[in-house]
């Protein structure tokens, strides 16, 4: 029979699904809604959450080391870590490759090198404009805009990645269907408050009136009430009525809410710094506050830098390595920074100018020595030296 029939099935025109959603069913988008960068970048939740990790980590330091055996000594930043290209700052460079890297899942950069092993610029391109395939030996190659490049030239970075994957997986495609549904939600509620055709009140009356009449009616009740909040006076059996929006209306802004917590939920946000309404976790408090920020850059924040660090640092020759120094999102209040610094100073763990220029303050002529710890007396039998203890017995 046909309807026991399996029913051919296909992908949407290119004219309606230009991205072949419905071609995707690893990925499936329930809502009917279009999710590309340009339309999932018009919601607040995904704009919020990428300007957050992307804003946070290009505001932090990124400083050269070189690997000292246990140790790392800082190094002279190059100046392609400040200006890594003709048209970027470091700090759109790497806002850039954070977003597009939270969007896409990979992010490509390019990064010629010098005679001695060092980039002479970085770029990052688009992963639209870059195909990857492996070559007869197994080589990574990268086709963009039909010119082939090795990874001597091309540095990849992957969000997630299985083994037998050229690139990562895009948190866009993973979300497809939570972001179809916040821009369903959203286009909405645009409708129903901007051009929706419910009207917001209604004059009934039981008695025959022509469409001239009603239009006449109409008009004068705006004309007399318009923003003003004068009483109203009803003759002739007429009856004002407000309509009001249904409970389930009224009930979209809370599942908009509730898809706005999923978002933060992948990309481990807080819900306080998502603004978000509602849930455990959205409100917090002057007690609270400095332990989460330390989790933020800890659970949210660290893997993403520590992705951008490991690329960045195959493009320079060993033992150099790259780090972003967080510090400055870390930071305690100036009176428990003042009480650490002392302490660490007292104890010989760390000198005046080294605390001073934790604080951006200049150093000062002979604030590089450490000062000696004070001997702690001992009490008891053990604080007199064996040998001496052993005279003094035998005198006695």
């Amino acid at each position: 029979m046909a309807i026991w029939r399996k029913t051919e099935q296909r992908a949407l025109p290119l004219s309606i699904d230009p991205n072949q959603i419905s071609a995707r069913p690893y990925y499936p988008n329930y809502s009917g809604e279009l999710v590309t960068e340009n339309t999932a970048f018009g919601t607040s939740a995904i704009i919020a959450a990428v300007s957050i990790l992307a804003d946070s980590i290009a505001s932090m330091p990124l400083n050269l080391y070189r690997q000292r055996e246990t140790r790392l000594e800082r190094g002279r930043t190059p100046q392609v870590l400040i200006k890594p290209n003709e048209h970027q700052s470091m700090f759109e460079f790497v806002h850039e490759a954070i977003a597009t890297l939270a969007i896409h899942g990979t992010v490509f950069i390019y990064a010629p090198m010098d005679s001695n092993g060092f980039p002479l610029e970085l770029r990052n391109i688009h992963p639209h404009r870059v195909k990857v395939y492996t070559d007869d030996g197994g080589y990574k190659k990268y086709d963009i805009d039909k010119k082939v490049f090795d990874n001597k030239e091309i540095v990849q970075i992957n969000w997630m990645v299985l083994p037998g994957k050229h690139i990562g997986y895009s948190p866009l495609d993973m979300l497809r269907n939570t972001v179809g549904t916040l821009i369903a939600i959203d286009r909405f509620m645009s409708s129903f408050y901007g051009d929706g055709a419910t009207p917001s009140s209604v004059l009934e009356t039981d008695q025959q009136i022509t469409t001239e009449q009603a239009k006449i009616l109409r008009d004068s009740w705006e004309e007399a009430h318009w923003k003003r909040r004068r009483p109203a006076v009803l003759t002739g059996g007429l009856k004002w009525k407000p309509i009001t929006a249904s409970a389930s209306d009224m009930d979209t802004a809370n599942y908009r809410e509730a898809v706005i917590r999923d978002i933060a939920r992948a990309y481990r946000i807080p819900l306080h710094m998502m603004l978000v309404s509602g849930g455990e976790g959205s409100h917090q408090t002057y007690q609270n506050i400095e332990s989460a920020g330390i989790n933020f850059v800890r659970h949210t924040l660290l893997p993403w830098m520590r992705r951008l660090e490991d690329g960045l640092s195959v493009m320079f020759p060993y033992p150099i390595v790259l780090r972003f120094d967080a510090n400055s999102l870390q930071r305690a209040d100036r009176m428990t920074r003042a009480k650490t610094q002392q302490i660490q100073i007292m104890s010989g763990v760390m000198s005046p100018n080294e605390a001073r220029e934790e604080e951006g303050y200049e150093p000062y002529e002979g604030g590089d020595s450490f000062v000696a710890p004070s001997a702690t007396p001992v009490i008891g039998t053990d604080a007199i030296p064996p040998e001496r203890y052993q005279e003094g017995t035998e005198e006695a």
